[in-house]
């Protein structure tokens, strides 16, 4: 216990010295132990900051948050009453991309040493997640992320269930995501700010800029993020010297051949908070930059944030009370976006030369990128969304009470809901799942299903005591469909959650139901004439004796009803 003192008092003290001119300098990153100590010491030592715990990761450790409120009390409502904007930092979601955790601890120091650095607190609070994925962090090496130039240690990716939390924001199957999910419900913050490292093609940028998917946010939102935040971010991080770009993905092999956006859907953390009206922004380092250089561009990107919040903070209040306005006012919602590639725009762009040379391994042409011959061109920019789904909204949803998974987790999303009573005849929409395909492989710890069709009908159903209505007309109701209606690219029903409805319990023998099957016929002759159509149409159907029976059997009122039949239900009247 005494070693451990000493070495986190060592840290703490080469910390010190290290942020004295609010730089880093190191290429070691604390362990999740040093890292909470040293928020734990300025909580102790310091006014205006609090740790304390959101919840727990999958491994049973607790998760933290750090409080910087500079006098206005340390919960939500303190916080709105003084008139403050809320920013969120979570870190090490990825453990093994431990940028953020030392960026946020030199934030910390620097906000609460430095006068003009305290100035940006005047209108906002700042809460910081110090590491997110604690069990990833435990699993610590030097080895886990073969592309990445440094820190000497660092965590790994998956938490102790082995999920990818970044994954986890709409399916919640992690402790960690529930933990993080309600912390983020009460405490409500207009701007979300993550922490990464960036994989991918080099070029001369020490960060990359990630921000919620311009054209499906909200224009609330994206009027103030076009207007005040991104010039703002960029603005700061040129004054400072720290080359910034956005992020993306290569459309081929090269940058120059064309960079693509990236299209954050409800699974991760800015596709989900901009269902909720919050501001997306995620720092994505490059991973052959030096540590030290990835974490104070890091750091300086938090203050630009900052900046920006305090400089516009009655227009960052306005655009998210409207994009919740406007969220609950729509009639439809469109939903499954994705990247139009015809559509390109020139972006400036400073990469290195690229140029092939023999593999050492295999002999063949490799690529690789010379340093000493940076490049300044133009290169294509495809970044514009399109959605390729539009549902009309119901007036609500009837989800029976069987399925409490979901309403579980839209209960921790802060989803208003209300429980039934009284049994009640409800006038609703059904869905009936016409076809679907499966992954072949598990993704995060499900198969998920692509390429949903339905087919609808009107009924009216008895909603029994205990079953929940979720009403439409609030500014969760974005969240609510992409969970609930299955045709959504991550609905609980792409996700899985749904698949017991799939599977057909009851089936027939032939020999029993071949007598059964000839009444059925003699009885409806558009069914007999069906069926002759279908054998003409197909040979090999027309020599399967079972499948024609089959055919039979799903026309009769021998099928069972809820095959396929998705059980949520859309309230119309």
């Amino acid at each position: 216990m005494l070693k451990h003192q000493l070495l986190v008092s060592v840290c703490l003290l080469a910390s010190s010295l290290a942020v004295a001119q609010w730089r880093f300098e190191s290429d070691s990153t604390p362990t999740w132990e040093q890292a909470i100590a040293r928020f734990a010491e300025f909580d102790r030592t310091r006014s205006g900051v609090k740790l304390m715990e959101i919840g727990a990761d999958d491994d049973g450790s607790p998760i933290h948050l750090f409080v910087i409120s500079d006098g206005s009390g340390f919960t939500p409502d303190s916080i709105r009453a003084a008139g403050k904007s809320i920013l969120w930092i979570t870190n090490a979601i990825h453990p093994g991309e431990p940028d953020g955790v030392d960026a946020s601890l030199l934030l910390t120091q620097a906000l609460l040493d430095s006068d003009q650095y305290m100035g940006v607190l005047a209108n906002t609070a700042v809460c910081i997640v110090p590491v997110y994925n604690v069990s990833g962090a435990r699993q610590r090496s030097s080895t886990s992320r073969a592309n990445q130039n440094g820190p000497a240690e660092y965590g790994f990716r998956g938490n102790a269930r082995n999920l990818d939390l970044n994954r986890d924001f709409i399916k919640a199957d992690s402790r960690n995501a529930r933990s993080l999910i309600g912390a983020l419900a009460k405490w409500d913050p207009d701007v979300y700010f993550e922490t990464h490292v960036t994989n991918g093609a080099d070029h001369q940028y020490v960060m990359e800029l990630l921000t919620m998917q311009k054209d499906k946010a909200d224009p609330a939102l994206r009027g103030y993020l076009d207007t005040f935040m991104v010039p703002r971010l960029q603005e700061w991080m040129a004054s400072r010297e720290q080359l910034m770009g956005p992020y993306f993905e290569t459309l081929r092999r090269t940058p120059e051949e064309g960079l693509i956006g990236f299209m954050d859907g409800p699974r991760y953390s800015t596709g989900y908070n901009a269902l909720l009206g919050r501001v997306g922004v995620i720092s994505e380092t490059h991973m052959l930059k030096p540590y030290a250089d990835r974490v104070n561009a890091t750091f300086q990107l938090l203050l630009a944030t900052l900046a920006a919040m305090n400089e516009h903070p009655k227009e960052l209040r306005e655009a998210v009370a409207n994009a919740r306005l406007h969220a609950a006012s729509e009639t439809t919602y469109a939903t499954n976006w994705v990247i139009d590639t015809t559509f390109k725009e020139p972006l400036k762009w400073l990469g290195y030369a690229c140029d092939h040379r023999p593999s050492a391994v295999s002999g063949e042409p490799c690529l690789f990128y010379d340093h000493t011959k940076p490049t300044s061109a133009e290169v294509p920019w495809m970044d514009h969304g399109v959605p390729t789904l539009t549902i009309t909204k119901p007036k609500a949803y009837l989800i029976p009470q069987a399925w409490r998974e979901v309403i579980d987790r839209l209960a921790l999303d802060g989803v208003e809901m209300e429980r039934l009573t009284t049994a009640r005849s409800i006038s609703v929409e059904t869905q009936r799942i016409t076809d679907y395909t499966t992954v072949n492989e598990p993704y995060e710890g499900h198969y998920l299903h692509r390429g949903i069709s339905t087919t609808t009908e009107q009924e009216a159903v008895i909603g029994q005591p205990g079953d929940v209505l979720v009403p439409m007309g609030r500014y969760t109701d974005g969240l609510v469909i992409e969970i609930l209606e299955p045709r959504c690219a991550d609905s609980y029903f792409a996700w899985g959650f749904f698949d017991s409805m799939l599977q057909q319990k009851e089936w027939f023998s032939d020999y029993v139901f071949e007598d059964i099957a000839a009444d059925l016929l003699k009885k409806d002759p558009a069914m007999k004439a069906e069926l002759a159509a279908e054998c003409a149409k197909d040979p090999a159907f027309a020599k399967d004796a079972w499948a024609q029976l089959y055919f039979v059997y799903k026309r009769s009122p021998y099928f069972e009803r809820g095959y396929r039949r998705y059980p949520v239900l859309r309230v119309m009247q």
